[in-house]
């Protein structure tokens, strides 16, 4: 929405929002504007050296800078970030709040396990990523970095899901989960489509560019949005060698002496080496309220592990670490009766039972 009044006025400053509101400085205090109404544009005049149009500007700018103000205000509070919470959950204990600290301890806990987004999966053209491989990199590690399945990795990139990596070896990995598939001689779209579970009209959808789909020549290569492989389960290992002092489920609280969910299980363990039960990235390091010092570790398949009370931490946000690798040492920080490891398995963000994955 641009008045033909405002493109005849050569010299002008003019300042144009399309389709939102335009605005022309006449000159001196005097403007003209113009914004969208229900079946014509409003136009109109305002000239400063009036009092009445002054005030009128000036309440408006003062409407629109409240509402700015009050956006970003919401907009803040629904991106709060979980590690600047931190602190507050310091000042709590150290007031010995202890019940307002467990509940907001939670809450801390839960933003920071959406504190990476998942990737869009809406349908289009997708984007192929050329990967170089590293030095200590596996098919399990890239997986991880780029949130596609180790299987698709694999299958895209023409290599077996066990494969070992190479410095300098290339991988095709698709910018969001699905796999990227090579016609064969003999394929038939259909056959693929149920092989991988994928639905024919969102393969369709994600390959506009390829024209008929019932014509592929071998060598063509086809995005299978969301495509499953079948893949053995992987393999979990002890976080620590003790016996098992707490288990999962709804228990009375230690400490506080309510009803809660244990959302993990506790090995007596004193100050001795706790690993990671699974390869994967590490997502934070560092104080969570009444879990006192923790590790959390990102694993393949939308698995998380979470280990607390450590008295040390050998691991840096970021980092890849190996199933088995040592990531710090256990103890008693937080809220605790006494040194152990607390050991929590999170699937989709949700605890599940960690005796389901690993055997005590």
């Amino acid at each position: 929405m641009y008045q033909r009044r405002f493109k005849n006025k050569q010299g002008r400053r003019i300042l144009n929002l399309q389709g939102r509101v335009s605005l022309m400085h006449l000159g001196g205090g005097a403007f003209l504007y113009s914004f969208p109404g229900r079946r014509f544009p409003i136009v109109g005049r305002v000239e400063l050296f009036k009092r009445s149009h002054r005030r009128g500007l000036l309440g408006a700018l003062a409407l629109a800078g409240i509402g700015f103000l009050f956006f970003n205000i919401v907009a803040s509070a629904g991106q709060a970030d979980p590690i600047a919470d931190i602190s507050e959950l310091q000042k709590l204990e150290a007031e010995g709040r202890y019940q307002e600290l467990e509940q907001r301890t939670e809450e801390v806990k839960a933003r920071l396990l959406h504190i990476e987004e998942e990737r869009s999966r809406q349908s289009g053209q997708v984007k192929l990523i050329e990967y170089t491989v590293r030095a200590g990199d596996t098919l399990s590690s890239v997986a991880i970095r780029y949130r596609v399945p180790a299987a698709l990795v694999a299958v895209s990139s023409g290599l077996d899901a066990g494969a070992a990596l190479k410095p300098g070896q290339k991988l095709l990995i698709p910018d969001r989960p699905g796999l990227l598939y090579k016609f064969k001689a003999g394929d038939r779209l259909a056959d693929i489509a149920q092989r991988y579970q994928v639905k024919l009209e969102d393969i369709i959808a994600d390959n506009a560019e390829l024209g008929d789909l019932d014509m592929i020549e071998p060598g063509a290569r086809i995005f299978l949005p969301n495509a499953r492989i079948p893949t053995p389960p992987p393999i979990w290992f002890k976080p620590a060698w003790g016996r098992l002092t707490s288990g999962f489920g709804y228990r009375r609280d230690p400490l506080l002496g309510n009803w809660s969910l244990h959302s993990g299980i506790d090995i007596g363990i004193a100050y001795a080496s706790v690993r990671a039960a699974r390869e994967g990235q590490v997502m934070y390091v560092g104080s969570l309220g009444g879990y006192g010092n923790v590790v959390l570790i990102r694993h393949e398949g939308g698995y998380k592990t979470l280990y607390a009370h450590l008295s040390r931490l050998s691991v840096r946000a970021g980092q890849f670490v190996a199933a088995g690798a040592v990531i710090g040492v256990s103890g008693n920080t937080g809220r605790s009766t006494g040194p152990h490891l607390h050991f929590e398995v999170i699937k989709n963000d949700r605890p599940v039972n960690p005796r389901a994955f690993v055997r005590f």
